[in-house]
């Protein structure tokens, strides 16, 4: 159950299968509309992870409750993590309301996943890694082909050496609605490929696009017998881009077991219950470090450039294909606001994370190393086995604290608030006060939204809501949220939207002087702005 410690003793996988029926689109919940259409009308049984106690697999639980306090030390915003030792998961943690099966938002590890499929399509001989990228797209070429851009290979996209100066992002590509893969093709490659590292989501898309060429499905539609099915995965949402294609660079959204399913099948040399699931030679080919020590570039919210030469330099130990290398011969998937899958052969380890950290944040890894890596390899003890379980068993994200009633909520109940012409191009609003509840409205220029929220505790449901320069360009047209509203004072009225299935949460805060109500609204991370402008506007008048 989210917010508890899930440790049983045993060697043997937990004998629960979970008959569900998984549909995609909206009714699924999903953070992408887009899911793999071979989800529709189709049943599949979910297996879970063995579990195990921490001391059962020699690791100290003593240093996994120091992680726990080293993050709520320094105020990070973790959504869940979870731990596996030798045959088993050890511990895992979800802060509520997340949870274990609840989709999540992978941003960029999810080129990892991307990886997995590059690799079917080369053992079934369809693919050479020495393959140019310009002969699989004669209809997108631009005009005129530079050598650089002829010279590019299946490899180079792998390996992030294409030859671009600054490297893509989907907080630039969600915003294009032509083809990507012409995008890709007229950016300018002004060095050789193969030789310096850029880091790009677009290398990534290019490698699903060579996949859907080469098989006449999505990467997505692909991996579902070969990879999610064989694993007993959960429903995994992946967005397409608007020419059809899996967003091959991030977009994926999966639960945290299913994430450490993933990491474990690659700790395992792409073995999974007795079955080669992945080519093994496929599986230590990516973990291998084909690109050496480098200098990680910046990153604007939409591109990489070249780091400031006056700033630290953040150096990287190296990459494989699409997976980073890590210290003590690890390696990870990494995506943007702290979504990790740690791979640790040595200790016969893996560790994932799901957050919501600021771009400059770099504490959370630095923690990992620090207490949960050498907790691994030290022996623990029934006492702090329980100790962990009752810490787990507490963990939930904070809440906003208010009074649930306020005189003006009855003035305000069912009025219009109108707004002039704005940036945000929001022309009304209200809010309707019900018992324990309320719904607001808001009018823009993609429609009407609405949010229903508690009044001091979270209601579930699902909206509309534009939002998308504040979610990284992300903008599905349904999400999940849980919203809860309270009154700071009699005259501010504070709303939590949490996208419960991304990183995201919005605080929207409502200020009354007479008529006058003002709107701010802000989100805990994004690559860009984090604040909207102040919306102001006037209540309608009251019914007589």
């Amino acid at each position: 159950m989210p917010g508890t410690a899930m440790m049983a003793e045993g060697l043997v996988p937990v004998p629960k299968l979970i008959p569900k029926t998984l549909s995609s689109g909206a009714d699924a919940g999903r953070t992408a509309p887009d899911a793999h259409s071979a989800e529709q009308d189709r049943t599949m049984t979910l297996t879970r992870l063995p579990r195990a106690t921490p001391s059962s697999r020699d690791v100290d639980a003593a240093g996994i409750t120091r992680f726990l306090d080293a993050v709520q030390l320094a105020g990070l915003e973790l959504h869940s993590f979870i731990v596996f030792k030798d045959d088993a998961v050890v511990a895992e943690a979800f802060w509520k309301p997340f949870g274990p099966d609840r989709p999540h938002m992978q941003h960029s590890a999810t080129k990892s996943w991307t990886a997995v499929a590059v690799g079917f399509v080369q053992a079934d001989g369809l693919l050479d890694l020495d393959d140019k990228v310009v002969d699989f797209f004669p209809e997108h070429l631009p005009a005129e082909i530079s050598p650089n851009l002829a010279a590019m290979t299946v490899k180079d996209l792998l390996t992030m050496r294409t030859g671009h100066r600054t490297g893509l992002s989907g907080g630039e590509w969600r915003y294009l609605t032509g083809s990507w893969i012409e995008a890709f093709l007229n950016e300018p490659v002004v060095e050789r490929p193969g030789t310096r590292f850029v880091y790009s989501s677009g290398s990534s898309y290019m490698l699903s696009a060579i996949v859907t060429k080469l098989t006449g499905q999505t990467v997505s539609d692909y991996l579902e017998p070969r990879l999610f099915r064989p694993l007993g995965m959960g429903e995994i949402g992946w967005d397409v881009s608007p020419e059809g294609i899996s967003t091959g660079g991030n977009g994926l959204s999966c639960s945290a077991e299913d994430m450490m399913k993933f990491s474990v099948l690659h700790l395992q040399d792409g073995m999974w219950n007795g079955q080669q699931v992945i080519p093994a030679d496929w599986v230590r080919a990516t973990r291998h470090n084909h690109v050496g020590e480098f200098e990680m570039m910046s990153f604007d919210g939409k591109r990489y450039r070249p780091a400031d030469p006056d700033g630290v330099p953040d150096i990287r130990p190296g990459y494989g294909y699409q997976w980073w290398t890590t210290p003590h011969g690890g390696t990870r998937a990494a995506g943007v606001f702290g979504q990790y899958y740690i791979l640790l052969p040595e200790q016969r380890a893996a560790i994932t994370v799901t957050a919501a950290l600021p771009l400059s944040e770099k504490r959370l890894l630095s923690t990992v190393w620090a207490e949960l890596f050498p907790a691994l390899t030290q022996p623990g003890s029934a006492a702090a086995d329980a100790a962990l379980a009752s810490r787990l068993a507490t963990l939930a994200m904070p809440v906003e604290m208010g009074a649930l009633q306020s005189p003006r909520a009855a003035e305000i109940s069912g009025r219009s608030i109108r707004f002039a012409p704005n940036a945000n191009q929001v022309s009304e609003a209200s809010l309707s006060f019900g018992a324990g509840s309320c719904e607001f409205r808001l009018v823009d220029h993609r429609g009407t939204h609405r949010v229903t929220l508690g009044l001091g505790h979270g209601i579930e449901g699902q909206t509309t809501m534009s939002g998308q320069d504040l979610h990284h360009a992300y903008q599905p047209d349904r999400m999940r949220v849980i919203a809860s509203g309270v009154w700071r004072d009699e005259a501010t009225f504070v709303m939590t939207w949490r996208y419960v299935e991304t990183v995201f949460c919005d605080t929207v805060i409502l200020r009354i002087t007479g008529d006058t109500v003002e709107i701010d609204r802000s989100v805990n991370v994004n690559a860009g702005l984090t604040k909207h402008p102040t919306l102001s506007g006037s209540l309608s008048r009251a019914a007589a």
